[in-house]
């Protein structure tokens, strides 16, 4: 949902838009008249928290983000197999070097290709850092064949996968606090995380087709970190999940670069003052960032092969 101004006469008329999916191309229908201008920015804020539903993308975004969905598309249908392996091996390198770095893991980019596409160990790192990598290779495979719904169960699955053989404490929802070193907002506590991933699983069944895919996503991974259902993981998870979510909906899957992690992390503070169960202007700045990742990460990756 947007708010457009016409001006007629040098008078201006207000209304609200809906975007829309039609047949492969975004198509807009008026759902409201609200009537003559001017309003001030607070005014228009009302009256978007009164439908409820936001949309963080001007039109120009959703018709960018709709071509790289058919062109994406259209690369999968069209290209053989093999081609289409190299093309994720190509995304898997750099989407696992740089969710593994924001998590301080020290291989670097070459390393991490020799690891994943050569079999070759890298001397002098401690076994960690390779499971680490090994590990979300088979997450990110297993998500990309299977495209599970997301569920507890789905949620806990992958979670142990990125933590296989470095962390014992998997297989469900923490019972105990955490605290997230350096972090603003405080974890949801031990005895509502249950509680807040049912409220956060019920509130995606919900927008699941009312949010633009990407919104859903940025929106989804906001709200997991702000609970931070695990021990440990939970950032490699969530990233997980995101992209979950954006192959589900037939679009690619976006790298958050390491060297962007202080706007990531700021991203993600802004949306930590939302509601958890809501839709708000405060997410904006998530959505943002999503919305340049998956357009680098296209630019990098995926619009090279083919």
């Amino acid at each position: 949902m947007y708010i457009e101004k016409k001006i007629v006469n040098g008078s201006e008329y207000y209304y609200l838009k809906e975007s829309y999916r039609d047949k492969g191309s975004v198509k807009t229908k008026t759902v409201a008249y609200l009537g003559k201008g001017p309003f001030s920015q607070k005014e228009l804020q009302r009256i978007r928290s009164k439908y409820d539903l936001i949309s963080f993308l001007s039109e120009q975004q959703l018709e960018k983000l709709e071509q790289i969905r058919k062109d994406f598309y259209k690369k999968i249908n069209q290209h053989d197999s093999s081609l289409i392996e190299d093309m994720f091996r190509d995304f898997k390198t750099y989407y696992i070097f740089n969710t593994n770095t924001i998590e301080g893991n020290t291989l670097t980019l070459e390393q991490t290709n020799l690891l994943l596409n050569k079999n070759t160990t890298p001397a002098g790192k401690d076994l960690r850092e390779v499971y680490d990598h090994i590990n979300a290779k088979d997450t990110f495979d297993f998500i990309l064949k299977e495209k599970p719904e997301i569920s507890h169960e789905i949620v806990i699955k992958i979670h142990g996968m990125v933590l296989k053989d470095l962390d014992q404490r998997i297989g469900g929802y923490r019972t105990r606090g955490v605290r997230v070193f350096g972090a603003e907002f405080l974890p949801s506590p031990a005895k509502y995380v249950k509680i807040d991933m049912d409220l956060l699983l019920k509130w995606y069944r919900k927008f699941r087709k009312k949010l633009h895919p990407l919104v859903l996503s940025a929106l989804f991974h906001e709200k997991f970190e702000r609970i931070h259902p695990f021990y440990d993981g939970n950032g490699r998870t969530g990233r997980m999940l995101s992209n979950l979510i954006l192959i589900r909906e037939r679009f690619p899957p976006l790298i958050i670069e390491e060297k962007k992690r202080k706007r990531y992390y700021a991203a993600l503070d802004k949306g930590h003052k939302a509601d958890l169960q809501g839709v708000s202007d405060d997410y904006q700045y998530i959505v943002e960032f999503f919305y340049k990742e998956l357009l680098f990460t296209w630019d990098k990756i995926f619009s090279k092969w083919g």
